[in-house]
């Protein structure tokens, strides 16, 4: 199995769990009736970004990890993965201290969170998403 499938499918995993926290959140902030219990709701949110943590450590081992082999010989869609994924870190540990810490500024964490959810999206689709498109998987 090569770097680049063990990398995609964690990336697969990681968009999904982003997914459920970012869903979660909007239906306990965004629907009059909820299908649940907003605790319910919370503690979803809750664990699922706990795991999107969990889940960004080995992503961002491999990332270092293919940045550190190609050194200057990076293509466009590369530079903007790692742009955009150094973006998302500090937008997740910004989001991480602003939960934990800075309880003050509580009320950016949606916005942030909306963020993360969207640049998780973008760099998915442009990476792992292009791998699956071109067939990487089956070689």
């Amino acid at each position: 199995m090569s770097e680049y499938l063990v990398k995609s499918l964690i990336g697969v995993v990681f968009l999904g769990t982003v997914l459920t926290s970012f869903f979660s959140m909007m239906a306990l902030m965004g629907k009059a009736e909820h299908g649940t219990t907003p605790e319910k709701l919370r503690r979803l949110h809750k664990r699922s970004g706990f795991a999107a943590l969990v889940l960004l450590a080995p992503l961002v081992y491999f990332g270092a990890d293919f940045l550190a082999e190609l050194r200057d010989g990076l293509s466009v869609r590369a530079v903007f993965h790692f742009v955009l994924a150094a973006f998302l870190l500090a937008i997740i540990l910004v989001k991480v201290l602003v939960v934990l810490v800075y309880r003050q500024f509580l009320k950016y964490a949606p916005g942030l969170g909306m963020a993360i959810f969207t640049l998780t999206l973008v760099i998915f689709l442009i990476t792992a998403g292009y791998f699956f498109r071109r067939g990487g998987a089956l070689e």
